[in-house]
């Protein structure tokens, strides 16, 4: 799938006569729940959904070219304790991809990543001025930024295979510098298979499971973005696909995979959905092996149930 174009005029600036892209990575929305604050603590934090959203929206993270639309992400923050501008919260974000389609309607999008920060902890005061400094560690801001990678990342390797390795590399360094810091969330010192930063960067920059997201690839180059030009080869496209997911899951992997977490956790209602009531039983077999965790989902899709 191309990316599509932004119009020039928003994309483009001239230096020495010289044209050059400047679009945005990223187009954050960010929504902030403040109720278990109490009245005080809240004013403290009342900017941060302007705050963060101007800090996001107006910075460039990776220093190359972006061609196309801004990556929509949604943020939702949720405080859950607070005081003398030291908080403990919860962070989901959701990111989406544009889906290729006849009419370039930019509302098909699909998701390419859902990740949560469980146990986030940091200081942050009212009108607070957020800077991108990659070489220095900050509670708030550098657990920011590393989402914004990864999801950088997951969104090139959508379009190119590989193509987010830079960006994973520039979320590696900022989880090093956390973990100099002995951050909390930041360890390198965890079990394999554990939901940590360290596993997420560890697989997504280890080249036994390049495969996997050359898969990933395909997945949304010759599966997703086809259904609304040929849905009947799109949907083999991807059934095809997901075989060759179990066939790396149960070839290659010796413990149990983060990387293939996120992306089922991301995909398993979409797929489900896709699928409902389709006649090869192996394809939901493959879900099913890849992603225990939602076998009931596609048991009710394998069954035509899902409306």
């Amino acid at each position: 799938m191309r990316r599509l174009i932004f119009l020039l005029g928003i994309c483009f600036f001239s230096i020495l006569g010289f044209t050059q892209i400047i679009c945005q990575e990223i187009k954050a929305t960010v929504s902030v729940n403040t109720e278990l604050l109490s009245f005080e603590a809240k004013q403290y934090v009342s900017t941060l959904k302007e705050d963060l959203e101007k800090y996001i929206n107006n910075q460039k993270f990776m220093a190359e070219d972006w061609e196309g639309e801004p990556i929509p992400i949604d943020i939702n923050i949720v405080f859950t304790a607070g005081g003398n501008n030291k908080y403990s919260a919860k962070m989901v974000l959701v990111a989406r991809r544009y889906v290729d389609n006849p009419q370039n309607d930019l509302q098909m999008t699909i998701p390419t990543l859902k990740i949560t920060e469980t146990n986030w902890k940091f200081e942050y005061s009212y009108g607070a001025n957020l800077t991108y400094n990659p070489t220095r560690f900050d509670y708030f801001i550098s657990v920011v930024d590393f989402y914004m990678l990864l999801i950088i990342g997951f969104d090139k390797d959508s379009f190119e295979e590989l193509g987010g390795n830079k960006a994973f590399e520039q979320a590696k360094n900022i989880l090093q510098l956390g973990a100099s810091q002995q951050a909390e969330g930041f360890e390198t010192f965890v079990e394999p298979g554990t939901y940590a930063k360290y596993n997420i960067i560890r697989e997504l920059t280890d080249p036994r499971y390049y495969a996997f997201r050359k898969l990933i690839f395909a997945f949304y180059v010759d599966g997703i973005d086809s259904l609304a030009f040929n849905k009947e080869k799109g949907l083999a496209n991807l059934a095809r696909i997901i075989e060759e997911m179990e066939k790396f899951k149960r070839e290659k992997l010796v413990e149990a995979s983060i990387l293939l977490q996120l992306f089922f956790d991301t995909h398993y209602q979409t797929l489900a959905a896709l699928f409902n009531g389709y006649p090869e039983s192996s394809l939901f077999d493959n879900l099913m092996y890849l992603d225990p965790g939602h076998s009931m989902i596609y048991q009710d899709s394998k069954d035509g149930k899902l409306k």
